[in-house]
């Protein structure tokens, strides 16, 4: 998990999910690669991508599908989860957020969040989509962290788990209740904060 370089050829072809589509990356993030900020439609197999662990992982294989427009979205404002611009977030997708100085995490440095759990704090409100929205997920050797949107870190997973839930054990996963009181504190926490010069 998390390894800097992966150097085995693998060919994974993108595919499409008649499941509804619930996690991933919404066509137009910006992420981080080796070149720069890209679209993360305009991403391909073999393209580098920067990650938490500070190293660029090879995208060793890239699910293509599209979200109907019968689903919904969180769209989040710019700056909430340290975010340069308004960001849409599928409602299953986890985002890896520092606990700061938070009490209930003393061992912990992130936890992951799913995105739904947003819903209603600083800002963030569910948009139904108003027509079909292309949605990519790069996967990678083991699960990474990627940077979106400047410094927002969104989990991808490995190329063996295309269902794209984050794995149990290296970071803290936390379910609804607990994100929601966990970004409950985090903001509060950043509305007291004192201002930077």
């Amino acid at each position: 998990m998390f390894m800097k370089d992966f150097t085995r050829t693998t060919t994974a072809a993108a595919v499409v999910s008649a499941a509804p589509v619930r996690s991933g990356l919404a066509a137009g993030t910006l992420v981080e690669t080796g070149s720069g900020w890209h679209p993360v439609e305009a991403l391909r197999m073999g393209d580098r991508v920067q990650t938490l662990d500070g190293g660029l992982a090879r995208i060793l294989g890239l699910h293509r599908t599209v979200m109907q427009a019968t689903g919904f979205f969180m769209a989040v404002p710019g700056g909430l989860i340290d975010n340069c611009s308004d960001l849409a977030l599928l409602p299953d997708q986890h985002l890896l957020l520092d606990t700061g100085s938070d009490p209930a995490f003393p061992d912990d440095l992130f936890v992951l969040v799913p995105a739904l759990a947003l819903d209603g704090i600083g800002g963030t409100v569910r948009r139904r989509l108003t027509r079909p929205m292309e949605v990519l997920t790069p996967m990678f050797a083991g699960e990474e962290a990627v940077y979106a949107s400047s410094g927002t870190l969104l989990h991808c997973p490995g190329i063996g788990d295309p269902e794209g839930t984050p794995a149990a054990g290296f970071f803290t996963r936390l379910d609804m209740l607990e994100a929601r009181a966990y970004l409950s504190r985090r903001l509060a926490a950043h509305a007291t904060a004192p201002a930077r010069a």
